[in-house]
């Protein structure tokens, strides 16, 4: 991963999940050092991405950034793109956030129910980011989860190692579906779970590698995109 011209916030979010994945290559101290400055760089320009650095670093998350993001993971269509936060939030610390964050998280619906209308949970991103929190939070909590949710997690990853991505090369969503599967190879406790998702970030990662430019731009013809992406693509 080479570092990105005038990165915004998700790049550093995209960083932040790529860089703790057991795909680091630790032995490689100009590696570590660049990871070492996004990681500065992002705790010194504080937004709603820093959360997960800061628990990771031990230092205390920014209360109005936390507060806020829980306000607002109850109503938004999308609350997964924090959830996903939320969960490495819990992952890294030791309790000091159980306290506010498992209240929020307990009662959402983490698939598709019956008169369900608010939510997304249907895209490949969405799938696999609400899939992996309710299986961590089952794991780590003791969740009650679905009659499904093992069967259905288990054989999204097992598509994705065997057949790859329908949102090919997507600068958009695959950071997205990216965080749901790191956040797996890092903290699952299930064996196959943890293996099957390292796999599954391999593949998506060997896809940024392949299309990457020498100046470390994605800038690939993809499945699923924005125009903005390709016009800005540096």
């Amino acid at each position: 991963v080479r570092k990105p011209v005038n990165a915004t916030p998700k790049t550093y979010t995209f960083i932040f999940f790529a860089l703790f994945s057991s795909l680091s290559i630790a032995n490689d101290i100009v590696y570590t050092q660049r990871q070492q400055a996004y990681m500065d760089i992002a705790l010194a320009n504080i937004n709603s991405d820093v959360m997960s650095i800061q628990a990771y670093k031990g230092v205390p998350v920014n209360s109005a950034i936390l507060n806020t993001t829980l306000n607002n993971v109850a109503t938004n269509t999308t609350a997964d793109f924090d959830i996903v936060k939320l969960i490495r939030v819990l992952e890294f610390s030791h309790g000091e956030y159980d306290s506010l964050i498992l209240p929020v998280l307990r009662p959402l619906p983490f698939w598709l129910e019956r008169n369900e209308t608010n939510r997304e949970y249907w895209s490949e991103n969405h799938m696999i980011m609400w899939m992996s929190s309710d299986w961590l939070l089952h794991e780590k909590y003791g969740k009650v989860i679905d009659s499904t949710l093992e069967r259905r997690l288990r054989h999204y990853l097992q598509l994705k190692v065997q057949y790859g991505y329908y949102e090919f090369f997507s600068s958009v969503y695959a950071p997205y579906c990216l965080s749901g599967l790191l956040n797996l190879a890092d903290f699952a406790q299930d064996a196959e779970i943890k293996d099957l998702a390292t796999q599954a970030a391999q593949k998506l990662l060997k896809e940024f590698m392949t299309l990457s430019n020498d100046k470390g731009v994605f800038f690939p013809a993809s499945g699923r995109n924005y125009p903005g992406k390709f016009e800005t693509a540096y």
